[in-house]
């Protein structure tokens, strides 16, 4: 099928037609011209006035639950939520059943991935079964295909594994990612510590159990080298420290969920379960020190959490509920709103796409991209949504930027 889109604006800063209004035509599943103004009678023809071509989004953390947890989600319906949402590369966390923790297990991800719309990169363990001592056959998943090595959603709390295994993978360039929390100083938290924790009745967890391990991986990247990823930042004192950090030109990078810029810790106040999330919403300092480490370059790039959850594991009581909510549909929709008068939309664009894909795959070119209306609000409702789960607090909420289409491995995909 040929197509014609018309007056696209291009948003890519390193692109020739940057900030010009364009007409792209693909055919046969590649682009096969941008100028100003083509005329191809056998093009279907598609007009985009209004709207923005940028690259397509990458989230370095999602959860695929294939294998394992297919009645949750799986590999097509991750597809399709992450289409939904602009997401032409995601990273699938190794927490499945089986874990990630072999080249064949690398290998069915991949192979499944194949039959869909996206690039999904595998994630692999570096422990055995998430066991925080025993190494995994890192360098046989790396050949496999293994983007990156990560125990998410465990923290890796031994130091001296933590050590052996950016030490491991620096002969590949491989990249270590890790969530830091010191599970001891968490113990059984469910929400925030703060006045709010204490007036629901409800165990806290600490910002201390999030900085005092930010530093610790610091201080043993900076011993050891490699390449090191903190995902999850939550707290004003990790981004002080990652800051600190970042000035003396250590491997280090850095994400921040969506929800923990869109929601804080008042959204728990009514108890709703969706807002029970790991690291827990955080208080209003600590959410303006996380969007203004966006700004200034400390945190690196934004990531969903995407953590498709049954109703029966998320509508009960919220202390017995599981973590997570589902975010590929609903990124791009919520940070335009909440962030169109903080960020431009260049610098938002390259926090979900190139800062991301730079951290997984540098310098690798794509010709991925996606079409995004600014403007365009709506309310967000089930029917938005293509997950098998729909664990989401932002329901029926209005949400401004729509993704209008998505250009992924040689299809392209209209969303009505």
């Amino acid at each position: 099928m040929h197509y014609l889109l018309k007056n696209i604006i291009v948003l890519d800063a390193s692109s020739n037609f940057y900030q010009k209004q364009v007409d792209v035509l693909l055919k046969n599943g590649k682009i096969e011209n941008i100028d100003f103004s083509i005329d191809d009678k056998q093009a279907e023809a598609l007009d985009f006035s209004g709207c923005y071509l940028a690259q397509g989004f990458c989230d370095l953390y999602v959860n695929t639950n294939d294998p394992g947890f297919e009645y949750r989600d799986d590999i097509n319906t991750i597809a399709q939520s992450a289409l939904a949402g602009g997401f032409t590369t995601i990273c699938a966390i190794p927490n499945n059943f089986p874990i990630t923790q072999t080249k064949a297990q690398v290998d069915y991800i991949l192979n499944k991935a194949k039959n869909t719309a996206i690039t999904i990169l595998p994630i692999g363990a570096v422990t055995e079964n998430f066991d925080g001592k025993s190494p995994t056959e890192m360098l046989d998943m790396h050949h496999a295909g293994a983007i990156a090595f990560s125990d998410i959603p465990h923290s890796i709390n031994n130091s001296g594994v933590l050590l052996r295994a950016l030490q491991y993978v620096q002969p590949f360039d491989g990249l270590v990612i890790n969530m830091p929390f010191d599970q001891t100083l968490v113990g059984e938290g469910i929400i925030n510590e703060s006045e709010i924790s204490v007036r629901m009745g409800m165990k806290g967890i600490t910002n201390l159990s999030e900085y005092t391990a930010v530093q610790r991986n610091i201080e043993i990247l900076q011993y050891a080298g490699g390449k090191l990823h903190l995902v999850g930042i939550s707290t004003k004192e990790s981004v002080e420290i990652i800051r600190q950090a970042k000035a003396k030109n250590l491997n280090l990078s850095c994400s921040v969920f969506v929800h923990h810029l869109i929601s804080n810790e008042n959204d728990v106040k009514n108890f709703d379960s969706n807002y029970k999330v790991f690291p827990p919403l955080r208080s209003n300092a600590d959410q303006q020190a996380l969007i203004d480490g966006l700004k200034d370059g400390t945190i690196d790039c934004i990531s969903t959490q995407h953590t498709p959850l049954n109703i029966d594991e998320k509508n009960v009581e919220f202390e017995q509920a599981l973590n997570g909510i589902i975010g590929l549909e609903t990124a791009f929709g919520l940070l335009n709103k909440k962030l169109e008068k903080e960020i431009s939309k260049e610098k938002l664009v390259d926090l979900l796409s190139k800062n991301p894909k730079n951290i997984i795959q540098p310098k690798q070119s794509t010709t991925d991209f996606v079409i995004l209306n600014f403007d365009e609000t709506y309310t967000f409702t089930e029917k938005h949504i293509r997950s098998k789960s729909k664990n989401t607090p932002y329901l029926q909420q209005t949400l401004k930027g729509k993704v209008k289409a998505v250009f992924s491995k040689g299809q392209l995909v209209i969303n009505k």
